[in-house]
């Protein structure tokens, strides 16, 4: 990841919190959380507590349609929290070559522009440390669970 913007996490759950067998127990995939923090240019831009599985999701799905001729926007929404009212909980646009990383849960509003090409490796890194440190720390495989974890997309 970027030195520019660091992500953190704190898995809240115990290791035996959930196991291979609740794969599809939906109530259970939710319930597993993590202290997630953003670190934007060395300031914390958001610290909050996120259900890591639909977070891990929405990152899944969207490295999944980058290109290299195609960067979509990322956005995490959660299906516990009405979207429309107030928007993505994290989400990346881009706008050329450049974008930034934005949080309505923040109590900062930073415009800090990056190059597109450091915000999709920063999220890929993520993407890919959080599905190793799932699947370490709760000994899972994660393949099991990803067609049964709640996915929230931008209502257009």
């Amino acid at each position: 990841m970027s030195s520019q913007i660091r992500y953190t996490y704190d898995f809240l759950n115990s290791p035996n919190a959930i196991s291979n067998a609740s794969a599809k127990d939906i109530p259970t995939i939710l319930s597993i959380e993590a202290n997630v923090k953003n670190i934007i240019n060395h300031a914390l831009y958001l610290e909050t507590s996120l259900a890591i599985f639909e977070f891990y999701e929405s990152l899944y799905r969207w490295k999944r349609l980058v290109t290299p001729s195609c960067i979509p926007a990322f956005y995490y929404y959660s299906v516990e929290f009405d979207h429309d009212e107030e928007g993505a909980i994290v989400s990346m646009a881009p706008s050329a070559d450049q974008g930034n990383i934005q949080s309505i849960w923040s109590d900062e509003r930073m415009n800090t522009v990056f190059p597109l090409d450091t915000l999709v490796t920063c999220l890929s890194d993520l993407e890919r440390q959080l599905r190793f440190d799932l699947e370490a720390y709760f000994d899972i495989q994660l393949d099991a669970f990803i067609r049964h974890i709640p996915y929230s997309s931008p209502k257009l």
